[in-house]
């Protein structure tokens, strides 16, 4: 296969970024939002809620503007080190209250330093990752995974240590009366709690009614979208390269999550991105599928996410929350604005060109030609990897299966496209 340098993803020309300045805050609290649904689709928002009492704290606090953002960041993702394929790390928090349980358990063990690991890969995010990876640390050094103790440890993850125990406390023990929670969670000050900071939890929640501010899910809501207003966040993702390397981290944490091949979004990339350019496709245009194709598949975070490694048959309802998926991906991105064109051609990329397809059975050129090129991208590296239902094909009878579809799943002419620069 003939790699055209001018459509490698490495080196395509990439121009300003043009998101708004609340784009950081909009993107990743709907991403953290969709990878804590519960297999019913309920959110639970655990991180969201964590994410307002801390930054409630940090206000009584008079922590800076820069502070105030990487409290709101790290709180946020804090637990992105614990999303995994069969449900999330608070669902194990919730089993296993105690601290020496806790830490016999390497899924909990090991959250804090993954998380650390996945963000601290972007420059304006390391400070933020070094405070995900140290919100489990105790303020008398018992904690974990480093045992740092007291003012070793940052304050954003002390604030965020008390914020995180509070949810799982109200959760744990389906506790509403603010005294009740206090009172279980004050034998812990000193000893998991930073003093200074728990004493100023308990003047918000006994004076400021704090709890009222995480009670019901439409609060909560409301809640956000006011902190997300505060974050001119643009700096953050305001690189290309950085955005750019954001979208394929998380393409890749989708994909490890519901997928048996790992970096399938980014070889969805790369193929869409060449037959993009052999058709003459303006860089900006190009830039748009590349992203799109990065996130095609994030939907599948949102549930059930062990339906997508399952071997045995699917029944009629797997089917029909897989099939969700693509919707799913749009109600996701389509909240953050300036992600929209992204969301569209995300959202088509199973239309077929005869009108068989999903979610809408769109046909023919009434699919956005994006769209037609993801979803032919899509079909190959599916058909050229080892998946459940199939042994990977090679690139000659993956060729041969797309031309016997074409008119019927695909676009002949992306299809033509295709096998030009695989074949050449």
């Amino acid at each position: 296969m003939t790699i055209y340098p001018q459509a490698r993803l490495t080196q395509l020309p990439i121009q300003d970024v043009d998101f708004p300045s609340s784009f950081a805050a909009d993107f990743v609290s709907e991403f953290v939002k969709a990878c804590e649904l519960d297999n019913s689709g309920r959110g639970i928002y655990h991180s969201w809620k964590v994410c307002i009492i801390s930054c409630r704290i940090g206000r009584k606090l008079n922590l800076d503007k820069n502070s105030m953002k990487e409290l709101f960041f790290a709180s946020l993702l804090h637990d992105i080190g614990g999303v995994m394929v069969g449900g999330h790390v608070i669902d194990l928090l919730t089993q296993i209250p105690d601290i020496y349980g806790q830490k016999s358990n390497f899924r909990i063990f090991a959250h804090p330093h993954r998380g650390e690991t996945i963000l601290g890969t972007f420059p304006t995010f390391r400070n933020i990752s070094e405070i995900v990876g140290t919100h489990h640390e105790f303020f008398d050094g018992t904690g974990f995974p480093k045992g740092l103790k007291g003012d070793r440890i940052p304050l954003a993850s002390r604030i965020i240590r008390v914020a995180d125990a509070v949810d799982i406390a109200m959760q744990v023990h389906s506790a509403e009366d603010p005294d009740e929670i206090i009172s279980l969670l004050g034998i812990f000050s000193g000893e998991e709690f930073d003093p200074d900071v728990y004493d100023i939890f308990i003047d918000l929640v006994k004076n400021e009614a704090l709890f009222d501010e995480v009670k019901t899910d439409d609060v909560i809501e409301m809640n956000m979208t006011a902190l997300k207003k505060e974050m001119h966040d643009h700096h953050l993702l305001s690189s290309p390269d950085t955005l750019n390397r954001f979208f394929k981290m998380v393409a890749s944490i989708a994909d490890n999550l519901t997928s048996s091949e790992y970096n399938h979004s980014l070889r969805v990339a790369e193929l869409s991105v060449q037959a993009a350019y052999l058709m003459d496709l303006n860089e900006s245009e190009i830039l748009t599928i590349r992203w799109a194709s990065f996130l095609h598949d994030i939907g599948k975070i949102a549930g059930n996410r062990s339906i997508y490694r399952k071997r045995e048959k699917l029944t009629d309802e797997e089917w029909l929350t897989v099939k969700a998926h693509s919707q799913k991906t749009y109600d996701i991105l389509n909240k953050v604005a300036g992600m929209e064109k992204i969301a569209y051609y995300a959202l088509y990329h199973h239309e077929n060109q005869d009108g068989s397809g999903y979610p809408e059975g769109l046909r023919g050129e009434k699919i956005p030609l994006a769209s037609r090129i993801m979803h032919v991208a899509d079909a190959y590296d599916a058909i050229t990897s080892n998946r459940p239902y199939h042994r990977k094909k090679q690139q000659e009878d993956a060729l041969s299966e797309l031309k016997k579809n074409v008119n019927k799943q695909f676009d002949p002419n992306v299809v033509e496209v295709f096998s030009k620069f695989l074949m050449s």
